[in-house]
């Protein structure tokens, strides 16, 4: 599993400093959540849509005393891959 250090040392490979590759990261990052957080879908040509889901209320029991409840509705945060990324993940390599 890749950490975040080490996606920015691999976005420092292709020639960016330590720094650029953090703020870019952390940037873009964080523009998907201001989406998502705004209920806005984000699309990523290729690479997939990141989107909010709404999950319904649904019956839960506690653990402690065995009695039945339900939940509230809320909001999680949903990523469906795109065509080029499903076809790479696929063949094992990437296209250009």
């Amino acid at each position: 599993m890749l950490s975040h250090s080490d996606i920015v040392s691999r976005i420092r490979n292709k020639g960016y400093t330590k720094r650029d590759a953090e703020v870019i990261l952390r940037d873009v990052f964080d523009v998907i959540a201001e989406a998502l957080v705004n209920k806005e879908s984000v699309r990523i040509y290729g690479f997939g849509t990141f989107s909010v889901k709404e999950r319904k209320p649904h019956p839960v029991r506690s653990v402690r005393s065995g009695e039945l409840g339900m939940t509230s509705s809320f909001l999680v945060p949903r990523f469906t891959a795109g065509s080029l990324l499903k076809r790479a993940v696929k063949e094992g390599f990437l296209r250009k």
